[in-house]
């Protein structure tokens, strides 16, 4: 097995709000919580010592508000961070696109699962938030230097025998 570049050392869970909607109307269909939803991801590089693994604060808040007239079960604010430590092998631009796509996606998975658990206690069905795309906004990648020319392989020159004398 090989690690991945980027390892989720530690998350938890800094706030966490939950209200069920007495309004919800559970014999209709909920309403689509895509304009409702908000997922914001932010970032911070942590003090590490030269040539050790780069670590990261990755906070991740995930609300849902429950707008006028929205059939909706549940509003809720939750907010996780963790710390994400990326091989020394990552650097520049590309470090800090992994760090950007794949920092909170890690969190996203925790915090999907904590929102479904804590809804599954309420009074309505549990909620399993949509998937989401960590890939837009990302810093664009530093165009590539140019790479020198290869030079044409040399030509072979053909084998020069030698003349062994016979005694």
């Amino acid at each position: 097995m090989k690690l991945a570049p980027l390892q989720l050392a530690d998350y938890f869970l800094t706030d966490l709000t939950l209200q069920a909607n007495p309004d919800f109307d559970s014999s209709k269909p909920a309403d689509d919580p895509v304009e409702s939803l908000s997922v914001v991801p932010r970032y911070s590089q942590s003090e590490s010592e030269e040539g050790q693994d780069t670590k990261w604060l990755v906070i991740l808040e995930i609300s849902q508000t429950i707008p006028d007239g929205a059939n909706l079960p549940y509003a809720f604010n939750l907010r996780i961070q963790g710390t994400v430590i990326a091989s020394p092998h990552l650097v520049g631009n590309k470090l800090q696109r992994a760090i950007h796509a794949n920092g909170p996606a890690m969190l996203f998975g925790a915090a999907r699962e904590i929102i479904r658990a804590a809804t599954g206690r309420g009074p309505w069905p549990a909620v399993i938030i949509p998937s989401t795309n960590f890939l837009i906004n990302l810093p664009p990648l530093e165009a590539s230097s140019p790479q020198p020319e290869t030079p044409p392989p040399a030509k072979k020159s053909p084998a020069r025998k030698s003349a062994k004398s016979k005694s």
